[in-house]
């Protein structure tokens, strides 16, 4: 649908809206809400990517529909679960009005959003509201006052509260509520809360709310919950063929045809993500094949961000960089830069705080001198890894934001990097939702760094656990689920392996609590711990919380023991000269 179509596709949703206003009411009403769509729409029907950086092309040029699953835990591991396509919005709210739509990093759950939105209008389903809830970081009230302040009264879809109710408990609208995982921390609980509370003040609209996983967005009332499928072989080609104009037809053969060639499930894995196949097509040219580690990969997107032009088919054009600096010196600045607002949870950056933070960067670094404003042209426009979005800025992708994080830790003196560790392993005794929360960070930083995250977080968090079992403090059913949980999250998300236990289910959460698995064996002996301790089988829990007794420190001498042979024979390497 073209732009100059839009109104004639608002005017009956809108007209339905504004029945019982009176007819002068009715009139300004219709005025603004299609001056505030038509803004939106074009927000979201016009976007950058990474492959598209220099203009905003149209969304249903680039945009393959996504399929998503029922995030029922273990069904979504059963390969014959039907996959239900997100092309038509009217067709994901048949069986319910609230939905939350789960998915990995890079996954695409933003672009179904925008997707969906300009999908409600050209079939006249519901009036769109797009909130992205990383705004409520800095906001001082809660969801219900921002959307009647800062979209209704503000954008004056709205005359007055008494009205903007009216209008609310009509049924009118779905809401896009996007971004859960990037709440901070210290706000999750607070606006999961308002998002509960608006909801059900408001029960007759549409909502679907997106969100990385294990943020626990999954246990909200009324929602049915949903995950974002990965690609299947056979959409990998149509998606390639998607990014790339019909003029790089040759380029696109190559691609898919290499891509066919690939051996391997891990790397078959890695291209079913839509971000990371992006990048594949991104970095293609220069890098015809994927790192085994996703941190080198990362390593590759910026090498070919840092050194192409904004289009794919002019590869022998490198952009003037205003602030004079060298490559080494952007990828420093983005790497303090990226550490520093990453453990602020900043992921949408005015631009004082990017000021503020560049000039503590240049008083602190006195090998690095720019121009702030050049320095943020070049990010912005030469290298295009940094997007502005109003007044505001933000990665192509947070998962850059992660990767020159984890890269500045990984790089910095031994001693520095034990404080650093140490402080993750305090944030993670405090807060063990953290490696669920950051488990793409988390993931990154062992890949860059592993045997010093093995021995300053992951040893030290085990050997909690088991002194907590040797010194017999571990007394009832819930302590003893406590420690198979904390096993687990150590295991499973630091050491990025897991050991002697897993888990089916990928929600961690007090009012469901996950079926453990222990790996006894040659075979799986499944139990579950549930929240009501009458019903758990006190034989097969003794059995655990035994074989915890007697291999905790075995196997934190195992993890050792492997650290220490990899030193050694480093050691033996060095001694050659």
């Amino acid at each position: 649908m073209e732009l100059s179509e839009f109104k004639d596709f608002l005017e009956s949703p809108i007209n339905s809206l504004i029945k019982g206003l009176g007819n002068e009411l009715k009139q300004i009403a219709k005025n603004r809400i299609l001056e505030y769509q038509t803004i939106e729409y074009k927000k979201n029907f016009f976007a950058k990517t990474l492959l598209h950086r220099s203009e905003p092309v149209k969304l249903t040029d680039f945009y393959l529909p996504l399929h998503i699953v029922p995030y029922n835990n273990s069904q979504y591991y059963d390969k014959k679960i039907k996959r239900i396509s997100t092309e038509n919005v009217s067709g994901l709210f048949k069986k319910t009005n609230y939905i939350t739509l789960i998915g990995n990093a890079g996954s695409g759950k933003s672009t179904i959003v925008k997707y969906l939105f300009i999908n409600s209008v050209e079939l006249k389903f519901k009036i769109p509201i797009k909130v992205e809830l990383r705004y409520l970081n800095e906001y001082k009230s809660n969801l219900t006052d921002y959307i009647i302040d800062e979209i209704f009264l503000f954008l004056k879809l709205g005359f007055s509260k008494e009205i903007i109710d009216r209008l609310l408990n009509s049924g009118a609208f779905i809401f896009f509520l996007d971004g859960y995982d990037e709440i901070n921390s210290t706000k999750k609980e607070t606006i999961t809360n308002d998002v509960d509370r608006f909801v059900g003040k408001y029960p007759s609209n549409y909502y679907l709310i997106t969100s990385r996983p294990y943020t626990n967005i999954d246990t909200l009332p009324l929602f049915t919950n949903y995950i974002v499928c990965e690609l299947l072989d056979g959409e990998i080609p149509a998606f390639v063929k998607k990014q790339l104009p019909a003029s790089e037809n040759e380029l696109t053969e190559k691609i898919i045809k290499a891509i066919s060639q690939i051996e391997g499930s891990s790397y078959k894995a890695f291209l079913s993500n839509p971000l990371l196949l992006s990048m594949f097509i991104l970095t293609f040219q220069s890098y015809s094949e994927i790192p085994q580690k996703r941190s080198d990969f990362y390593k590759q997107v910026f090498d070919t961000l840092y050194s192409v032009h904004d289009s794919v088919s002019k590869l022998s054009y490198v952009r003037e960089k205003q602030s004079g600096l060298s490559k080494e010196g952007f990828e420093e600045v983005l790497k303090l830069f990226s550490f520093i607002s990453y453990f602020d949870e900043k992921f949408l950056f005015q631009s004082e705080y990017i000021e503020s933070k560049l000039n503590f960067i240049k008083e602190k670094k006195n090998n690095i001198k720019f121009d702030d404003q050049k320095l943020i042209e070049d990010l912005q426009v030469a290298i295009g890894i940094l997007n502005k979005e109003g007044v505001e800025y933000t990665f192509p992708h947070r998962s850059l934001q992660e990767y020159f994080a984890a890269n500045y830790i990984s790089n910095v003196s031994e001693s520095n990097k034990i404080i650093i560790l140490n402080k993750i392993k305090s944030i993670i005794e405090k807060r063990w939702f953290y490696v669920i929360d950051n488990h793409h960070f988390i993931s990154l930083l062992s890949e860059q760094t592993y045997n010093s995250v093995v021995l300053n977080i992951a040893i030290p968090l085990l050997e909690e656990q088991f002194v907590r079992i040797q010194r017999n403090e571990i007394k009832t059913i819930d302590d003893k689920y406590d420690i198979f949980i904390k096993v687990f999250l150590t295991t499973t998300y630091v050491l990025q392996n897991s050991l002697r236990v897993e888990s089916i289910h990928r929600d961690f959460s007090h009012n469901a609590r996950p079926t453990i698995i222990i790996v006894g064996g040659r075979n799986r002996e499944y139990f579950q711990i549930p929240p009501e301790s009458k019903e758990v089988d006190p034989i097969k829990v003794e059995e655990t919380y035994n074989m915890f007794c007697e291999n905790g420190f075995k196997w934190i001498a195992e993890i050792q023991k492997n650290v220490c042979n990899e030193e050694k024979s480093d050691c033996d390497i060095i001694s050659l000269i």
